[in-house]
């Protein structure tokens, strides 16, 4: 849990961008999608998303991640200033 979180701001095709982080909240539209999510990055930053349909995970999958210290990587793009999450996945990061 005392891991550095690590925070990428890499440009990818299209606008997207994405950020690593612990997951503080995720709220759930269904069974399958999520409404939105908070996240924290290792600056300290909170970063909040919402979301477009299916996000290649659940809210109890991310609920696993916020209890156990676990980072994840999400995948967006700003949309009029708001923050909308494509995907979110399990952080894979080397020695982390």
């Amino acid at each position: 849990m005392g891991a550095a979180l690590i925070l990428v701001a890499v440009a990818c095709g299209g606008g997207e961008k994405q950020v690593t982080g612990l997951v503080l909240a995720a709220v759930e539209r269904s069974i399958t999608e999520i409404e939105s999510l908070r996240l924290r990055d290792d600056e300290g930053r909170i970063w909040e998303f919402s979301t477009r349909g299916p996000v290649g995970t659940t809210a109890a999958h991310l609920r696993q991640h916020q209890l156990a210290g676990e980072k994840v990587l999400v995948t967006y793009r700003n949309e009029d200033g708001r923050l909308v999450a494509s995907d979110i996945r399990d952080a894979d990061i080397p020695g982390g």
